[in-house]
């Protein structure tokens, strides 16, 4: 994955919603919020947030 925002308004990578999704063994958008604080502002990335859960954990 790249260096790309997903979410604009706390400046969260692609990268790191991925690791944290990885590493923290996440499965919901509320999970993401709470360890990265992406989607919690304006919500605008939360597709793009559920995209890439069931995306990982489809991997797993």
């Amino acid at each position: 994955m790249s260096e790309n925002i997903i979410c604009v308004c706390n400046e969260i990578t692609e990268k790191t919603i991925e690791d944290a999704i990885r590493n923290g063994g996440l499965t919901t958008v509320e999970e993401v919020e709470e360890a990265t604080t992406a989607g919690s502002v304006c919500g605008g990335c939360i597709p793009d947030i559920e995209e890439m859960l069931e995306k990982i954990n489809k991997e797993k």
